[in-house]
C-alpha cells in the first residue's frame, strides 16, 4: 500500500497493471486499492494547502520521510500518458457516493466566478494541472493573458513542487491583481483541488495498462 501511495503521489502516470497485480498479490482487494488511491489524492491536497499557509503536519510520520526543502527538485513531468478512455479494472463508481462527491467538489472549484478568478481562469488552472499529471480527460484551455500565465506558473508549483509554496511563489499573483490573501488562497485551492481530480483519473486509467 505504501508503494502504491508513493507512486500515485510522485508519478501516477507511470503506474501499470503490474502495480495493480502486485497490490492484489499483497492482499489488497480492489476496494482497498481504490481507498488507498482516494486517500492518497486527498492527503496530497491537504498537504498542499498546509504548505501554502505554512502549517506543519498534525499527523505522525510513520516512515521517517526527510523534511523537504525548497531547493528540492520538482516531481517529473509525465513520460507517458494513460488512455483516459481505456476500460478501467477499478472504477470510481464502485465506491458508493464517490462520483457524486467528487462532482460536487469539482463544480465548486471550477464552475463559478469570483472577484478575480473567472470560470475560464479556473479552466486554465485545471488544464495546466492535468498536463503535469498526464490527465488527457481535461479540456485543453491554453493561457492567453498575463494573469493566465501567472496562474499556470502557480499550477506548476502546486502540482510538481508544493514545498515551494509561500510568499515568493505568491508574489507574481499579487502583482497580477490577486492582492488579497483570500484571492491567493482561492487560486491555490483551485489548483490543489485539481490535483485530486486529475490524480484519481490518471491513477485509475494507468492501472488499465
Amino acid at each position: 500500500m505504501a508503494r502504491l501511495a508513493l507512486d500515485a503521489t510522485e508519478r501516477p502516470w507511470a503506474l501499470t497493471g503490474a502495480d495493480l497485480a502486485r497490490a492484489r498479490e499483497a492482499g489488497l482487494d480492489d476496494a482497498g486499492i481504490l481507498h488507498a488511491i482516494l486517500q492518497t489524492s486527498l492527503f496530497g491536497h491537504l498537504n498542499r494547502i498546509a504548505d501554502a499557509v505554512g502549517v506543519e503536519a498534525d499527523y505522525p510520520d510513520s516512515f521517517g520521510a526527510p523534511r523537504v526543502e525548497p531547493s528540492t527538485p520538482p516531481y517529473l513531468w509525465p513520460e507517458c500518458v494513460p488512455d483516459p478512455g481505456a476500460r478501467r479494472p477499478i472504477d470510481l463508481a464502485s465506491r458508493v457516493g464517490a462520483v457524486d462527491l467528487l462532482a460536487a467538489w469539482r463544480k465548486y472549484s471550477l464552475d463559478r466566478d469570483s472577484t478575480v478568478l473567472t470560470r475560464r481562469h479556473r479552466a486554465v488552472i485545471a488544464y495546466a494541472v492535468a498536463v503535469r499529471l498526464g490527465d488527457m480527460s481535461v479540456t485543453q484551455t491554453e493561457r492567453h493573458t498575463p494573469l493566465e500565465t501567472v496562474l499556470v506558473d502557480l499550477a506548476d508549483v502546486v502540482t510538481l513542487a508544493p514545498w515551494r509554496l509561500g510568499p515568493e511563489a505568491f508574489a507574481p499573483l499579487r502583482a497580477a491583481g490577486l492582492e488579497e490573501d483570500a484571492q491567493v488562497f482561492d487560486a491555490v485551492a483551485t489548483a490543489s483541488s485539481c490535483t485530486v481530480f486529475s490524480r484519481i483519473a490518471v491513477t485509475l486509467a494507468a492501472l488499465a495498462r
